[in-house]
């Protein structure tokens, strides 16, 4: 079992690892958005 002061150490880090990882999948959410936008601005100017 971990003691006190292990997880003192373990808990932020896990943190702030998993607040990376949920960043990290709402940043490529937003680009994808950003990304299609764009693309359907270029494609209107194409026609």
């Amino acid at each position: 079992m971990a003691d006190k002061y292990t997880m003192i150490s373990f808990a932020p880090s896990m943190v702030i690892v998993a607040a990376m990882v949920v960043g990290t999948f709402v940043a490529i959410h937003y680009l994808r958005k950003c990304i299609a936008k764009d693309a359907a601005k270029a494609a209107q100017r194409a026609e």
